[in-house]
């Protein structure tokens, strides 16, 4: 099953190793399919429309490009719009939830604010259109790791904490889509340097029972490597030592082959995290990506022809 077949898909990873363009890659390959795809930033994040030249995004969907659009989403927000759903009254609201009693209480409840979060997502994986899904597919551009494992968390972790009453039964909701492999899938993104890799394992391990979901693994802004086999290069260096004119030469290259060595490391301690494929992304010299630029580095992490 291709990961666009899911109904959510979630990426994650280390920050600065690029989630967000994985995410809209993944949004462009899925709209350029034909598919209606939803990307949502969690925690006021606003990235993904800079790479469009869309406006801003916020709490209301909007189109980022032909079948892909966008929301930001808040938990201040999520939680009045969950709350909303039950009483029906702003007004009521207001007087009720919005106050510096009930306030510090609601920001005080563990796992509440990443909980309304991932409902609100799933409330638009339930939403229809003429009888049918209003979304193929979801896109989560999640927390860093350890805050995006602790949101995956969230859902049992107000199961444990109320026992039985709405609260519960709407987590358990959430709970039993995200963690259905069928449903939901996870993206694990990595830069080829020792410390996103390290993370990247350690957040692998930390999954749990998610372990299975994970059905790609991302490493990032790969370099072309500067030759063939790099002993030849031990081979060779000796040769070349102390030759006028070329120390300055043999130091660039030097690092070059530093550079390769890393990534064939990252490459091989990421590769067979369960079932996942690894898929690799070229480094980009040009910074500011546009969607033109992201329909080949999403059919990549598809492991189709770019």
């Amino acid at each position: 099953m291709s990961l666009l077949d899911k109904r959510i898909v979630l990426v994650t990873g280390k920050g600065g190793v690029g989630k967000t363009t994985v995410t809209a890659a993944l949004g462009v390959a899925a709209a350029a399919s034909g598919r209606r795809a939803l990307i949502a930033e969690v925690g006021g994040a606003r990235r993904v429309h800079a790479l469009f030249g869309a406006p801003e995004s916020t709490y209301k969907v909007a189109p980022l490009t032909k079948n892909l659009y966008s929301l930001s989403i808040t938990a201040d927000e999520a939680i009045e719009d969950y709350i909303l759903q039950q009483i029906r009254v702003r007004a009521l609201f207001q007087l009720v939830f919005r106050n510096r009693v009930m306030g510090p209480f609601l920001d005080a409840v563990p796992g509440l604010h990443d909980l309304v979060q991932l409902g609100k997502v799933f409330d638009l994986s339930r939403q229809t259109r003429r009888g049918s899904p209003e979304w193929d597919l979801l896109i989560i551009d999640a927390p860093a790791t350890g805050h995006g494992l602790t949101m995956l968390a969230s859902p049992l972790s107000m199961m444990e904490l109320t026992g039985r009453g709405p609260f519960y039964e709407n987590a358990r909701l959430v709970h039993d889509v995200f963690m259905d492999p069928a449903r939901t899938g996870l993206a694990l993104v990595s830069l080829p340097e020792e410390m996103p890799v390290n993370e990247t394992l350690d957040l692998y391990a930390r999954l749990g029972p998610y372990q299975r979901q994970v059905q790609l693994v991302a490493l990032n802004e790969l370099h072309p490597e500067p030759f063939g086999p790099l002993e030849l290069w031990e081979q060779a260096r000796g040769a070349l030592s102390g030759a006028p004119g070329v120390d300055e030469a043999l130091r660039l290259t030097d690092r070059a082959v530093a550079r390769a060595r890393r990534q064939r490391d990252a490459r091989t301690r990421l590769t067979g995290l369960g079932d996942a494929p690894l898929r690799e992304l070229p480094f980009l010299f040009r910074r500011e990506l546009r969607e033109a630029d992201l329909l080949p580095l999403g059919r990549r992490l598809l492991g189709e022809p770019a």
